[in-house]
């Protein structure tokens, strides 16, 4: 692989020891892509990492840090989002971020750097370092190129070379940038990378965000291993009010693969917790439910129908021919 025709494996792995970031060899030739490994689990209990974001909290093994509860109204702000718009705001650099634990947060323009161009293939150290000296705000340069990654659905390997950099330049890579990483791996699906980034993320850090939270649920829930996403969901519980999207995306998850039953379960769930669910959502039940039998299952259908007519809710064209199907 280009990005490592300079460092072999070994020498770069001890770079990591020296910057005290503590990866270790078990699962080196996944991680991306040789890029990065991460300690075995029985060896977490006594290690620490350091961070470079005030967005996340790192790992503490006395347990002190307790998450702040967030406010009903910013929960809500979120859900409204939405993907499409989580994408925009992440290509346009509306992200904020932090050069050390602690510091005052600044907020990229959201336009100023939009005609920022990714380079097509992966860097050696020289040519970031050409690229960061000659940007206009060097200091942003590592967000601005990762924005522009998203934006314009650049190839992992570009993104994994200006990690690889970040790390030797640093000795540490950022919690925005890896979810910036995150966000790019979700656009193109790519499992075992959103396995590893998670992997990397719950080992540094006590607790994540829930826009991470929302990547890491939505990027898996749409592969073979869903059911992490389930798992994931649980946790999310246990610390915040999942969003909307959080049940959302497990619910077309359990839908695609038949467990209706789990999938209205989830529905119920959402609507205790005051979430409304999307038309997209309500029209994928019907959708997966096509040809399925059962009293049970009919109930739940003429339910969303009834919730629909109290409230005054019309289904689109679309949602629409959804039902039409299902009762034909």
């Amino acid at each position: 692989m280009a990005l490592f025709s300079q460092t072999s494996q070994q020498s770069f792995q001890t770079l990591l020891w020296k910057c005290r970031m503590f990866w270790t060899v078990s699962r080196c030739q996944q991680l991306f892509a040789v890029s990065f490994s991460i300690p075995s689990r029985e060896k977490l209990s006594y290690l620490s990492f350091m961070t470079s974001s005030s967005t996340a909290l790192p790992v503490d093994p006395k347990g002190t840090h307790v998450f702040p509860a967030k406010k009903r109204s910013e929960i809500d702000y979120e859900e409204e989002k939405g993907w499409d718009e989580e994408t925009k705001e992440t290509s346009e650099g509306k992200l904020r971020f932090s050069s050390s634990l602690g510091a005052p947060k600044k907020r990229l323009s959201r336009h100023k750097f939009t005609n920022v161009q990714p380079p097509e293939k992966p860097l050696q150290a020289e040519e970031w370092n050409r690229l960061r000296e000659s940007f206009q705000s060097p200091e942003v340069f590592e967000e601005v190129m990762f924005n522009s990654m998203v934006r314009c659905n650049s190839p992992l390997d570009v993104a994994k070379s200006l990690l690889s950099h970040v790390a030797k330049s640093n000795g540490d890579i950022a919690y925005n940038l890896l979810v910036k990483y995150l966000a790019l791996c979700v656009q193109q699906r790519q499992t075992s990378e959103i396995r590893d980034v998670y992997d990397i993320m719950k080992i540094r850090f006590k607790i994540l965000e829930s826009g991470a939270y929302n990547l890491f649920i939505r990027g898996l829930s749409n592969s073979d291993q869903w059911r992490m996403a389930l798992t994931l969901l649980e946790d999310v519980k246990k610390i915040m009010v999942p969003s909307r999207t959080n049940y959302e995306s497990c619910i077309k998850a359990a839908g695609r693969h038949q467990e209706m039953k789990l999938a209205f379960e989830l529905y119920r769930e959402m609507l205790s917790k005051d979430l409304v669910p999307t038309m997209d959502v309500l029209q994928s039940l019907f959708d997966f439910s096509r040809g399925m039998k059962g009293a049970e299952l009919q109930k739940e259908l003429f339910g969303i129908l009834l919730h629909l007519r109290e409230n005054q809710i019309y289904p689109h064209k679309t949602f629409m021919r959804s039902i039409k199907l299902w009762f034909e």
